[in-house]
């Protein structure tokens, strides 16, 4: 026998209409803050994004034992994963080239010289949209940086868009506004 209709049917769901919207995969930008370090980048990225995926904090566990048995405890956060983005090249807009001259900044092929991680890292932000395009959730990243130059891939089985993914590394994914979605008008 079944507790209630509303458990299965999902009528309930229908009834709130917008506030259960869900949010959608293609709703979302990465925005890097990277005018500072190569001017013009941050525009023209954000239009040849193609995917990306931001990691989540995990903590390690600890077990603590006392007589006939043990409890657990949270131990030290573990280093973030690495930032996955991918994106679409434009000859002619040169999204190669910009992320090129970041990555240069981190390792400069020709000169072997490296720069100070301050003068490399930057800020960015993940910002989720609901469907109606008004609400918008946002996670601020620090310590932004390159970990690898996009691989080149030729195959001329097919005629493919030719995408760029590189690894950034990220210091710290900090929410700011999941609780409250903020209107589309705030900063």
């Amino acid at each position: 026998m079944a507790l209630s209709g509303y458990r299965y049917a999902g009528d309930h769901l229908a009834q709130a209409q917008a506030a259960w919207d869900v949010q959608h995969q293609n709703m979302g930008v990465l925005e890097l803050n990277i005018d500072r370090v190569v001017p013009g980048g941050k525009e023209l990225l954000i239009l040849a994004l193609q995917e990306f995926t931001v990691p989540g904090r995990s903590v390690g566990k600890g077990t603590l034992e006392y007589l006939n048995g043990n409890t657990q405890y949270a131990q030290r956060p573990e280093a973030l994963d690495n930032i996955s983005v991918t994106f679409r090249d434009f000859p002619l807009q040169n999204a190669r080239g910009i992320l090129n001259e970041w990555f240069k900044l981190v390792y400069d092929e020709e000169t072997g010289l490296m720069l100070p991680m301050g003068l490399v890292k930057t800020t960015g932000f993940l910002v989720l949209f609901g469907s109606n395009g008004l609400a918008e959730r946002r996670a601020r990243l620090e310590g932004l940086w390159p970990m690898k130059q996009p691989e080149t891939a030729i195959s001329f089985s097919n005629g493919e868009v030719m995408s760029m993914q590189i690894d950034l590394s990220v210091d710290r994914v900090i929410w700011s506004s999941l609780a409250n979605p903020q209107s589309g008008n705030a900063a």
